[in-house]
């Protein structure tokens, strides 16, 4: 009996790993910030403030799309220079709960997430910011956007 409450149980972790039912995209939006993405999903990166974006995955379509993830964490975003050199990982400095969650987006509803670059001390020049969401099945609905600083 113990070997096939083990056996259910290691089945259904492999189950949880595929990651059912989200969308997988790797598009950019290389400069402009925004774009939307097959099957109704659009995503906008927008500079709100100085240092300060706002990224936003809203779900256009009149399908829902649940995103699974096996952590806290929703979004990560790295910096890199003009010449592509990465300066920051969001992911590389922060701490997240290891703990099973999802996230459904129905016709209309959107998630958003502020991004304070401040902290960074970045030098004068220019820089990429590609934000994306992290589902268990990968990377999705990734967009960069230029920035630059005087």
């Amino acid at each position: 009996m113990r070997k096939l409450v083990a056996g259910l149980l290691v089945m259904g972790m492999m189950l949880t790993g595929c990651g059912l039912g989200s969308e997988k995209v790797n598009q950019d939006a290389s400069h402009g910030g925004s774009e939307v993405i097959e099957g109704g999903m659009a995503t906008r990166l927008v500079e709100e403030s100085p240092l300060i974006f706002n990224y936003e995955v809203m779900n256009q379509s009149d399908i829902a799309v649940t995103m699974e993830f096996s952590s806290s964490q929703r979004i990560d975003y790295t910096v890199t220079t003009e010449a592509g050199e990465e300066l920051f990982l969001f992911s590389s400095v922060s701490m997240f709960l290891q703990a099973l969650g999802e996230e459904e987006l129905t016709e209309g509803e959107k998630l958003e997430y502020m991004i304070d670059l401040n902290e960074l001390e970045l030098d004068p020049g220019k820089y990429f910011l590609s934000v994306w969401m992290t589902p268990m099945d990968g990377e999705s609905y990734k967009v960069m956007k230029e920035f630059k600083i005087d």
